[in-house]
């Protein structure tokens, strides 16, 4: 474990070197939830949902922008390269579990540009006028099982673009298949339009789905839109995913490895 804590910081750290980067995804974040806001206020004055207030909508969208990077199935490019360049031969000779070195690579990039993009916004969100800004969360309550909710949703959807690391091994290449990925992903999850506002078969299907506990969960937990009496059912969820994901992702990428191809060789 010691070794892939090391990936771990080795990744944080390079991650945090990229302020410029930080501060202009944190812009793009900042003006893109605006104008959902203006958007879902204009909605809400035509038609109202009972699932979630326009409070309580307004903000899930900030956290949502806010922890983007945390919960978002953008995927490393470098180890993408890895796999389909034939690079990963280098990686299998090294003394570690290939699975694990990818999970916490891809666990220490989104925390580390979760962090850089989230504290701007969570300060100054809340100083905007009643009706555009962040609010409280619901009760002290609602506000742990947040945090909770949303470290268990940054190591789920971790697992989830690792599958998708490992698809790779079959694919070769991931041209198609990560715009695939992608848009489950963030459909499912809750990105193009929140699941509270969907279609009641959408969001059955939807919460059937891990991406939503990823993605969603953590910010309408926030927001009180779902209750914090049933919120320990979800987080149980988050965790029974985690673990089906881990055990069956390191199953499959150990058994894959026995005979992969290495492109160009």
């Amino acid at each position: 474990m010691k070794k892939y804590f090391s990936f771990f910081k080795l990744r944080l750290n390079i991650a945090l070197q990229y302020r410029a980067s930080a501060v202009a995804g944190m812009l793009t974040q900042f003006f893109w939830a605006i104008m959902q806001i203006l958007i879902y206020q204009a909605f809400y004055k035509v038609v109202t949902s009972d699932n979630i207030s326009l409070p309580q909508l307004i903000s899930y969208v900030w956290l949502k922008q806010a922890f983007y990077t945390i919960v978002s199935a953008s995927t490393d490019p470098e180890i993408k390269s890895t796999i389909e360049k034939g690079n990963i031969s280098y990686e299998l000779c090294k003394p570690t579990n290939i699975y694990w070195m990818w999970y916490f690579k891809t666990l220490a990039t989104k925390i580390s540009g979760g962090v850089l993009k989230s504290i701007p916004i969570l300060i100054i969100a809340p100083l905007l006028p009643y009706g555009l800004g962040l609010q409280a969360p619901a009760g002290f309550a609602e506000l742990i099982l947040f945090i909770i909710s949303l470290i268990l949703g940054v190591c789920l959807m971790s697992a989830i673009i690792n599958i998708f690391y490992i698809s790779l091994f079959y694919t070769m290449s991931s041209k198609g298949t990560h715009s695939i990925f992608y848009a489950i992903v963030e459909f499912f999850g809750g990105t193009f339009v929140p699941i509270a506002l969907m279609p009641d078969f959408w969001q059955d299907l939807c919460y059937m789905l891990p991406f939503s506990l990823g993605a969603d969960l953590p910010f309408r937990i926030y927001s009180g839109s779902i209750l914090a009496g049933d919120a320990g059912m979800y987080i149980l969820m988050q965790i029974v995913w985690l673990v089906v994901l881990t055990v069956s992702g390191t199953l499959i990428t150990n058994r894959r490895l026995k005979k992969v191809v290495i492109q160009g060789g």
